[in-house]
């Protein structure tokens, strides 16, 4: 009778679940595979429940864990995907106690129902573990030995559709979100990392690199709302006249995935190099090191700086500058009393902040800031919170001016890039296409008059132009 009642339970847990595969999770225009699809789902299904009922000994409240357990990972993929256009990765659940600590960062994007629900399953989750609670050993036996069965399940799955590079919008029809979060998730800890650079001797070329990221920075006709047409950029447009190079930097991210865009910049590596480290590819940075900016820049006798006002503990910042060539790692504590631009350190201010370093500097120095102000949330409703955003916007075109002004009135030779990390994602309001890309623009001083090289890059390629400019190799 109880191992009836037990398979019972784990059938009820599978077919309840089945709706949440087809949640509009990466599109609604999916292709599903369903046979991999209903496997994959069995055995993950299959395995949450049996450790459940393990750690509980009830088939109540195992199946009906599972269940909730399932459909808030299904809806908060839809909700990821819905601002983001992206479903949960491995890497965000491997990141989710650096986010769990600073909930600004998406508790504006849970609606209020999404709240309700939360608090309700809190409430209830603890009594009906007090109730339900059991020490039947026999049910814990027969949970084992579904474990068992499901890790068998797993071997064999990962033998008969072997994954060889990412394609989440192809697996997640074939095995839905969890099953292609777990399959990346094998593929990422396998994956061999790259071999070492042989950094080759060189020198500065320049007194000063300065590389700027700027978040959320787009221009403002990628916005359909009439009142961002009257936004104007001009010192980002001044430095465009005057680059040596400027375009579209070419990102992988929408509305957030910052480190993708740093990575490519810092260490010039594409995303088809990346391979499953591309979700995030600040995890296994580290062992990137001798592909870096600053750990090249350095060997050609550059003096590195990274700056960023808020705190290093995001994307493992504090433990990985340092190691990849960074002399100093600057998380701006002297600016925290400083006057803010609503939530965050204004630009203007990090730009007096940059300033100051420059004016200090006696020897070649490479200094790589990244800003804050721009970054969500926007409060209000979605066209008050553009109106946020779009003031915030001209704040970091200050920023810009700012530095060019310094720049200008100095006898150094320099390099000046500045671009955004990713385009803004404000909820309900609409955008001109879908594309992703941001602005970059590199100006060089002291400036001549000749036409900049106007090109779409990667991250990675605009990696390599700020190094040709940077080092002359010998």
């Amino acid at each position: 009778m109880v191992i009836f009642e037990f398979l019972v339970g784990g059938l009820i847990a599978f077919i309840v679940t089945l709706p949440a595969l087809f949640l509009p999770v990466a599109g609604k225009k999916q292709n599903y595979q369903l046979f991999p699809l209903f496997c994959f789902h069995l055995i993950n299904i299959s395995a949450l429940y049996a450790l459940l009922i393990f750690m509980f000994g009830s088939v109540s409240l195992g199946c009906a864990v599972s269940v909730i357990l399932f459909y808030i990972f299904s809806v908060i993929s839809c909700i990821k995907y819905d601002i983001l256009q992206e479903p949960i990765y491995f890497s965000d659940i491997i990141s989710l106690g650096t986010l769990v600590k600073n909930p600004k960062f998406f508790i504006f994007s849970i609606p209020f129902i999404g709240w309700l629900v939360l608090i309700v399953i809190a409430l209830c989750i603890p009594t009906s573990l007090w109730y339900c609670f059991s020490i039947n050993v026999d049910l814990r036996i027969y949970a084992l030995v579904l474990i068992c069965f499901s890790y068998l399940g797993y071997k064999t799955f990962f033998i008969r559709y072997r994954i060889t590079e990412p394609d989440w919008q192809r697996d997640v029809g074939r095995f839905g979100v969890l099953g292609m979060l777990i399959a990346y998730w094998k593929c990422w800890k396998e994956q061999a990392p790259p071999v070492p650079l042989s950094v080759k001797g060189g020198k500065a070329k320049a007194d000063i690199v300065l590389v700027v990221q700027c978040e959320s920075f787009a221009s403002p006709s990628i916005f359909c709302d009439p009142k961002a047409r009257n936004i104007a950029l001009p010192f980002f447009k001044r430095a465009e006249h005057q680059a040596v190079a400027r375009g579209s930097l070419l990102v992988s991210g929408f509305g957030a995935y910052t480190m993708r865009t740093e990575y490519g910049v810092l260490f010039g590596r594409t995303e088809a190099e990346l391979g499953f480290c591309c979700y995030d590819p600040f995890l296994t940075a580290q062992r990137d090191q001798t592909y870096a900016l600053p750990y090249q820049l350095k060997a050609a006798g550059y003096h590195t700086v990274f700056m960023h006002p808020h705190s290093l503990e995001f994307y493992g910042r504090g433990q990985l500058m340092p190691e990849i060539g960074f002399d100093v790692v600057d998380d701006c504590a002297a600016l925290q009393s400083a006057p803010r631009a609503e939530t965050y350190i204004s630009d203007t201010t990090l730009a007096d902040e940059i300033i100051e370093r420059l004016e200090t500097a006696t020897s070649p120095l490479f200094l790589y800031a990244v800003t804050m102000e721009n970054h969500a949330p926007w409060p209000g409703a979605p066209s008050e919170a553009l109106g946020h955003y779009l003031r915030h916007l001209q704040n970091s075109d200050a920023m810009l001016g700012q530095l060019m002004k310094w720049f200008e009135g100095q006898n150094k030779s320099a390099l000046l890039v500045f671009f955004g990390d990713h385009r803004p994602s404000i909820r309900g309001i609409a955008y001109q296409n879908k594309k992703r890309s941001t602005p970059y623009v590199a100006v060089s001083f002291p400036i001549k008059s000749k036409e900049p090289i106007v090109s779409d890059l990667t991250p990675a390629k605009l990696h390599h132009l700020i190094r040709d400019f940077s080092v002359e190799f010998v």
